[in-house]
């Protein structure tokens, strides 16, 4: 099924699409923003779940996958900002005529999401949105300038004049990918990372040219001072593992610091919980999509002035680490399912049957 577009005010293009469309109406749509280096396939585990009963919106950021950069800019021309991205966001939704909203954002993503609610507060261009989020899911992410050089994505290379062989490409995808999970995960199911390093090789391009735009743009972002202002009846949930080698846990903390009636996601087996924290940076490769799916609901049934009822396993705020290297090379405690990108066919023709069977949902079962 081809993708649908939309032509930003200065010419670049957005690729993007509504799955589970036949929801459209009934059910709160759901947007999905991609991280640094990811495209809108990635989220194929989830939004082909979550379309299964209500609106899933998965784009690519402007320069990467099947999306494209302003007309006549060349390769890495393209000036834009984490503001530039999150403006992006606003007028994509505002695009489709949607009045309400849910939207996660995952690691960049989320400073996508974030720059893009504080629009209305712009000190030299405010910018009022033309819809309302009702509930805004942060994943994985921060909400000031990631200082720690031992984090991030450190094997991201500078383009090169010469075009990088099967090999390089292949390795680089790699290394990335095991920086997403943790060393438990590559050891119960690193034999599948072969499946999912071809999924990217053989999907829409992903420039390196606006991947490294968009790392040297994430050292320059500034709207922590502003989040404070977004109004109090957006229910804003933060989500966060403790083995994340890309963004410190500890980011979480800054962020509910930073929005005052922010709530860090509790722990146990009510719909709006999880089962654990012990999982790394790329959350979709960890649990069976029926916990996630769980997790959705019961967040998305409740209203600003309302809270999930406590429970003995609930945690309501980000437990302390010991130590960071502890942390991050902890035992995952679950047996997370592996990505692929074969069910997004289903969920992309708008109706709720089930997927097909998959390396991700075979082992769920």
């Amino acid at each position: 099924m081809a993708h649908s577009t939309c032509k930003l005010p200065d010419g670049a293009v957005l690729a993007y699409d509504v799955l589970g469309s036949s929801f459209l109406g009934d059910e709160l749509p759901l947007v999905l923003v991609c991280g640094m280096s990811s495209a809108r396939a990635d989220w194929v585990r989830l939004s082909a779940t979550w379309a299964q009963t209500r609106p899933v919106l998965v784009y690519d950021h402007r320069g990467i996958g099947d999306s494209t950069s302003p007309p006549g800019v060349e390769p890495g021309a393209d000036e834009f900002t984490m503001e530039t991205l999150g403006r992006d966001l606003a007028f994509l939704i505002g695009h489709l005529g949607w009045r309400e909203v849910a939207i996660l954002g995952f690691s960049m993503g989320g400073v996508v999401l974030q720059e893009m609610l504080v629009l209305p507060y712009h000190p030299t261009n405010p910018t009022p949105l033309p819809f309302r989020s009702t509930h805004v899911i942060l994943a994985c992410t921060r909400a000031e300038v990631l200082r720690d050089p031992s984090y991030g994505l450190q094997n991201v290379p500078e383009p090169s004049t010469r075009p990088p062989t099967n090999a390089e490409r292949y390795e680089r995808v790699r290394r990335t990918i095991a920086a997403t999970v943790d060393p438990m995960w590559i050891e119960k199911h690193g034999k599948h990372i072969d499946f999912i390093i071809q999924g990217v090789l053989t999907g829409s391009p992903r420039s390196l040219h606006t991947i490294n735009r968009k790392r040297r743009q994430l050292q320059s972002f500034d709207f922590a001072a502003l989040l404070e202002k977004i109004p109090a009846d957006i229910k804003v949930l933060v989500i966060h593992g403790e083995l994340d080698q890309i963004i410190p846990f500890e980011c979480s903390r800054g962020i509910l610091r930073r929005i005052p009636h922010a709530r860090f996601v509790e722990i146990g087996p009510e719909p709006g919980r999880l089962p654990s924290l012990q999982f790394g940076h790329n959350f979709t490769l960890y649990f069976p999509v029926q916990i996630w799916e769980n997790f959705l609901k019961g967040f998305l049934s409740t209203s600003a002035a309302e809270t999930i009822p406590p429970s003995a396993e609930a945690k309501t705020t980000p437990p302390a680490l010991e130590t960071a290297p502890t942390s991050r090379l902890a035992p995952a405690t679950s047996e997370p399912p592996i990505l692929s990108d074969t069910t997004a066919n289903s969920a992309s023709r708008g109706v709720s049957e089930p997927p097909p069977a998959t390396a991700a949902n075979l082992m769920d079962r």
